[in-house]
């Protein structure tokens, strides 16, 4: 007797968008990090937190806004 199982395989599509956050969220700490050190007078342990909290609020964003188009 021969038992027949089916099996379906489920593929997960990467968009454009979430292979692009990471990017711009490293080119936008980048930019902050280098106009806090030419026109600022805070120290350079700031400015560089500055830039960590610029780029994870920027890849948040970038990734609930293709959550958001996903669901759409």
């Amino acid at each position: 007797m021969k038992k027949e199982t089916e099996t379906t395989e489920v593929t997960e599509e990467t968009t454009g968008a979430g292979v692009i956050a990471p990017i711009v969220a490293t080119a936008a700490a980048a930019f902050t990090f280098w106009w806090l050190g030419k026109y600022s007078v805070i120290c350079e342990r700031d400015i560089i937190g500055t830039a960590i909290t610029v780029w994870c609020a920027v890849l948040i964003r970038v990734l609930m806004l293709v959550s958001k188009e996903e669901a759409e």
